[in-house]
Parts: C-alpha cells; sequence; structure tokens
C-alpha cells in the first residue's frame, strides 16, 4: 500500500478534510500521515482513526520569510497577472498599498515581465530556502509516494511544502482549494505538479491563466459541499423545521432572512445592517414580520454583535467550534458533521439570504433561496472580481446599492420565492456540477491515475 502525505495548514482544511468522509476514504486506499500546526493545539484523538493514518504536528519555521515574499516581493513584482480584474481593482482603489510596495511595483516596470513571473519567484525561494530537517526526516521515514496540499502553495505551510517536495522529487497534487483561488491568489501561487478542481470553470482558469497542462487538472466537484446531498437534500420537514427554530429561540410562524457574514475588513457595515434589519422589522417595513438568523464568517467576531443579545426573533451564531488560533493564522473555526447538519437546516429553512460577496451564494443558489448582495456605501465596485462577475452578470442575485434597493428586492423575494430561480440554478449546476456527495471519492480516485 502506498504512502502519501496530506498536509492541513489551518481549520479550514480540517473542517473539510478530515471532519467529512475524504480522510475515511483516502485511509483506505493509502497509508496516510496527516501533518500540520493543527495538532499542535487540537489531539489528534479528536479525529479520524485508522490502522492507515498517523497525525503529526508540523509547522514552518521560516514564517518572516514566506511573509516578505507572500505580502511584499510577490505582490508588488509580479505583473504577469495584472490582467485580471482583481488586480486592476487593486490597483483602482490602492488596496494595502505601502510606500515600500510603491517603490517595489514602479522597480517592476523596469524589467520583462516574464523576469518576475510566479514561477521564477517559485525557483528564486526554492534557492533560499533550507531543506526542513524536521519534514526531511518525515520523508525518510515514511517514504511518501505523493504530497498532498489544498492549495498550490498560498499558505506559508503549503508554500514550504510544495517547494520542499519538489527538492526532494516527490510529486504535489491541491486538491481543495475555493472558486476565487487561482484569481485572487494568482501571485502567491507555487505549482503543483497537479490540481483537482472544483469545475470547468476552475480548469479553465488553471490552464489558461496559470498555463498547467490540460491532462494534469482534473474535475472532481467540491468537496466542501458533499455534506448538502446527505439526509435528504432538500427536503423540508414541518416538524424538523419548528424543532430547529425552537432551539434558537426563532418563531416557528415566521419566515427567516438569513445574513451570512463575511471577515469584518472586507465589508464594515454588516453590525449597521443587523441593526438595519431589526428596525426595517420593528416598522414593519417589508409587510411581514420575520426572523433574523445570522451566521457569522470563521474570521468574524461575535464581540462584533454584543449590542444585539437578548433582542426576540434573533439568532447570532458562529460557522462552528471555536479552537486555539494558530500562529499567523486568521482562521480559529473548525466544523464538524454536527456543525455542518446545522448549516443544512439553516439553508434549508432560510427564505432569503443577505451577503457580501460570499461563496455562501453558490450554496443559497443550490437551495435555490432568493438571495441579495449587499453593496451599500459604494461597495459595488468591490464586486468587480473575475471569480463574482459571473454571478451577477446571470441574474442569479440582485445587488443592493442602498437601503431602498434592498427593501425593494427584499419585498419582491419574500412575496415571489421563485424570482429568479432558474438562474439560481443555473448558477448551481455550473459551480456545483456533481451533486450526489461523492466528489471527495472522485478526488481520491484521481490520486491513482497521479501516483502511477
Amino acid at each position: 500500500m502506498k504512502t502519501l502525505f496530506l498536509f492541513i495548514p489551518h481549520y479550514v482544511f480540517s473542517s473539510d478534510l478530515l471532519r467529512t468522509d475524504y480522510i475515511k476514504y483516502l485511509s483506505e486506499k493509502y497509508k496516510v500521515v496527516v501533518i500540520g500546526p493543527v495538532f499542535k493545539t487540537v489531539p489528534e484523538n479528536d479525529y479520524y482513526h485508522s490502522p492507515n493514518i498517523i497525525y503529526r504536528s508540523w509547522d514552518t519555521s521560516h514564517r518572516n520569510f514566506w511573509l516578505r515574499f507572500n505580502k511584499m516581493l510577490r505582490l508588488s513584482l509580479i505583473t504577469e497577472f495584472n490582467h485580471l480584474d482583481y488586480h486592476k481593482l487593486r490597483a483602482y482603489t490602492g488596496i494595502n498599498l505601502t510606500p515600500k510596495r510603491k517603490v517595489l511595483m514602479a522597480l517592476a516596470k523596469l524589467f520583462p515581465r516574464k523576469l518576475f513571473s510566479a514561477d521564477n519567484f517559485t525557483k528564486i525561494e526554492s534557492m533560499l530556502l533550507p531543506n526542513d530537517n524536521e519534514l526531511k526526516k518525515l520523508i525518510s521515514d515514511h517514504k511518501p509516494s505523493l504530497i498532498i496540499t489544498s492549495t498550490p502553495g498560498f499558505s506559508e505551510v503549503e508554500a514550504e511544502v510544495v517547494i520542499l517536495a519538489k527538492k526532494n522529487n516527490i510529486k504535489t497534487v491541491a486538491i481543495n482549494f475555493s472558486w476565487d483561488n487561482l484569481f485572487n491568489t494568482s501571485k502567491q501561487i507555487r505549482k503543483t505538479d497537479y490540481l483537482v478542481t472544483w469545475n470547468e470553470i476552475v480548469k479553465k482558469a488553471a490552464v489558461e491563466i496559470h498555463n498547467y497542462p490540460e491532462k494534469n487538472v482534473f474535475v472532481s466537484g467540491v468537496i466542501r459541499f458533499d455534506h448538502h446531498f446527505k439526509n435528504c437534500f432538500g427536503k423540508k420537514d414541518g416538524d424538523e423545521r419548528q424543532k430547529f427554530l425552537i432551539s434558537k429561540n426563532l418563531d416557528p410562524t415566521l419566515k427567516i432572512i438569513l445574513f451570512a457574514t463575511v471577515p469584518p475588513q472586507i465589508y464594515p457595515f454588516q453590525a449597521a445592517f443587523v441593526k438595519e434589519l431589526i428596525e426595517l422589522r420593528e416598522k414593519n417595513i417589508l409587510g411581514e414580520g420575520f426572523n433574523i438568523l445570522v451566521r457569522l464568517h470563521p474570521r468574524d467576531d461575535l464581540k462584533n454583535y454584543e449590542s444585539f443579545q437578548n433582542i426576540e426573533n434573533l439568532c447570532i451564531e458562529l460557522a462552528g467550534k471555536e479552537q486555539v488560533k494558530q500562529e499567523g493564522h486568521l482562521n480559529r473555526i473548525e466544523m464538524d458533521e454536527r456543525d455542518l447538519d446545522n448549516l443544512r437546516k439553516i439553508l434549508r429553512y432560510s427564505d432569503l439570504a443577505v451577503n457580501f460577496r460570499s461563496s455562501i451564494t453558490l450554496e443559497t443558489c443550490l437551495y435555490n433561496i432568493p438571495t441579495i448582495n449587499l453593496a451599500y456605501n459604494n461597495y459595488a465596485l468591490y464586486y468587480q472580481m473575475d471569480h463574482y462577475i459571473p454571478i451577477l452578470k446571470s441574474g442569479a442575485v440582485k445587488l443592493a446599492h442602498n437601503q431602498g434597493e434592498f427593501i425593494e428586492a427584499a419585498k419582491n423575494y419574500l412575496q415571489n420565492p421563485k424570482l429568479n430561480s432558474s438562474e439560481r440554478l443555473k448558477i448551481a449546476s455550473e459551480y456545483i456540477p456533481f451533486q450526489d456527495g461523492l466528489s471527495y471519492k472522485r478526488n481520491v480516485d484521481f490520486l491513482e491515475k497521479i501516483t502511477k
């Protein structure tokens, strides 16, 4: 039986890969050494166990090195992706444009674009990065046939792993990166030998933007969404709904408006919007009462919403369980099967969804929930990103530039939930092409082709 290394840099990926059927199926076919900083603080006994699984704690010892390359040099000097809408937006708005970055960006214009390519930066990093003795010993002890990462080197842990794998002549595959990564984090890519993607849209980006050979890119579906297709996907049960809402101190006789937040630095008006929803309900502006369910992003903080405690028919909750925050990482929330079941029920019984440019839009489309995207305070500009522009153009969501537009869209959707239904379902079929709950299985099965 072949041995594989699976690297888990933070809780987003432990939720996706270690709290689901992925690790179970992977360990049926291979011996798996699961490695990452997560196991410094979360006991390995908390995760799935098998005679074929070993858990090992490991983290980069070169965090400043990666910060310098990721946040300063790569962002400033690499120009090959400046044609992408995301990087045009960064240039237009001057996001995090420090004096040092300005100098480096001016310097980059004096040289051929190919000189400061992402691939060349990876070569430079490889020359400068010393081999990690601890990781080298793990490789020597277990002799892996393949190294699995979630992303193609975006985080410092995975960047180091991808480069050290090349130094040790071990093939690599990224299997769990998100739909926006090849656009928004294009300058941070350290190419793995293979990719397994969510859908054909992401595969196209890998081939056309990053010049991956088409034969090295596979489409498996979305592991993160597999759980949705368990337990009677989409089927509503009146008794279950009533118990579910009562458990959250919500009124089963009222509809639910779901507000899914994003990190507050991305959209800083979220607490103000919750206050606005409460006021609209008090004044009966939408023509009916409703429950408000606020699901916080893993990088959002309950402290931002302390002023809304003890308000009737309002529930504000974390997406999962709060763990000890890892050094250098912003994520502290991990989701297990109970949290995933909670999310399924939230989406099953919500009547209207609201968010700011979030991936949960794909899930609300999957459940055919009318969805409004917020663009208050001139934030419509921040929807001009490569991965999200097709969502807006599709008509699957309504963009609300102000309270008046939100009220109009919300009234229309609450009165006619089938409005834009076909557009939502079309987005779901394009971005979530496999709706059978077996994306994890296809993902693992592709590894056999790679290891051969």
